[in-house]
C-alpha cells in the first residue's frame, strides 16, 4: 500500500495561514491534494495537522485526518517527528504502507504525473531509499556562498584552498541541486525501520536518494512566493476551474 501524507501546521509563522491562502480560487493545500487524488500509485490520502481550518478543507476533499499533537506542532518541530507519528497512527489502524509520499501543504506548484513518476522509480528499483523532487539552482551554489566571521567580514562558506581559481559564472560550476519540496517519496522499510541514518539534514530519506527535476517549484513563505506560485500555475496550464492535465 502507498499512502500520500500531507503535512501542515495550523500556526505558521513565516506567512500566517500560508497553507490555506487562496491561489486561483483554491486553498494552497488543495493543489497537493488534487495531485494525490489523480495519482494512480496512491491508495489513500491523509493529512497530519493541528490546524482546524486545514482539517475542514481536508475533510471537504475526502482526505483522512491525523491530528498532530501540540508537542510536535511547534515552529521548531521536525518533519521527521510528524511523519513518524503518522506512521504510528497508521500502524495502529492496521495500515502498513510500503511507500509514503510526503506532500507539503504550502507547495502549490504541482504537475500531474510527478507523484506516479517518483513512486514508480521506487517500485522498479528496490535498492533505492527515496525519490525526491529537485531543481538546479547554481545561483545558490555553495562555492558562491558566504558567511560572516567573528570580525564581521564576509568569508567563503566552504573551505577553499588559497589561490584556487573558481569561476564567477554560475554556468561554469558543477550543477548544484536543491530539494524543491514538491514531494518526498519514501520507502518506509529503509527510511524508518532501519537503524542507520541517512544523509543529513533530512536523515529520514535514507542514503540512496534519487532526484527528479521539477523546475521552478517552491514552497511558499512570503506573499511574493504566493504571487510566484500563481504565475507558475497559470504558465503550466492551471486555471480557476481546471488542473493542468
Amino acid at each position: 500500500m502507498n499512502i500520500a501524507l500531507l503535512t501542515g501546521r495550523g500556526k505558521s509563522i513565516s506567512l500566517p495561514d500560508k497553507n490555506i491562502l487562496k491561489v486561483l480560487g483554491r486553498p494552497m493545500m488543495a493543489y497537493p491534494i488534487l495531485m494525490a487524488q489523480k495519482a494512480k500509485t496512491i491508495d489513500d490520502i491523509y493529512i497530519s495537522t493541528d490546524g482546524e481550518k486545514l482539517i475542514e478543507i481536508a475533510e471537504s476533499m475526502n482526505v483522512k485526518v491525523i491530528l498532530r499533537p501540540d508537542e510536535i506542532s511547534q515552529p521548531d518541530s521536525q518533519h521527521k517527528d510528524a511523519i513518524l507519528h503518522a506512521l504510528t497512527f497508521l500502524e495502529g489502524q492496521g495500515i502498513f504502507p510500503e511507500i509514503i509520499v510526503v506532500l507539503l501543504c504550502n507547495v502549490g506548484t504541482h504537475q500531474p504525473g510527478t507523484i506516479d513518476k517518483c513512486v514508480n522509480i521506487l517500485k522498479q528499483n528496490p535498492d533505492i531509499d527515496s525519490v525526491v523532487t529537485i531543481d538546479e539552482r547554481n545561483e545558490y551554489h555553495p562555492l558562491r556562498a558566504k558567511k560572516i566571521d567573528k570580525d564581521g567580514f564576509l568569508k567563503p562558506f566552504l573551505a577553499i584552498k588559497e589561490g584556487e581559481k573558481i569561476s564567477t559564472n554560475r554556468q561554469d560550476l558543477n550543477p548544484c541541486y536543491f530539494l524543491d519540496h514538491t514531494l518526498w517519496a519514501l520507502r518506509v522499510k529503509s527510511c524508518f525501520k532501519s537503524n542507520s541514518l541517512g544523509q543529513p539534514p533530512w536523515d529520514f530519506m535514507g542514503k540512496k536518494i534519487v532526484g527528479v527535476p521539477c523546475q521552478g517549484s517552491i514552497d511558499i513563505h512570503t506573499l511574493a512566493d504566493l504571487a510566484y506560485t500563481e504565475r507558475w500555475l497559470l504558465e503550466n496550464g492551471w486555471t480557476n476551474n481546471i488542473s493542468s492535465d
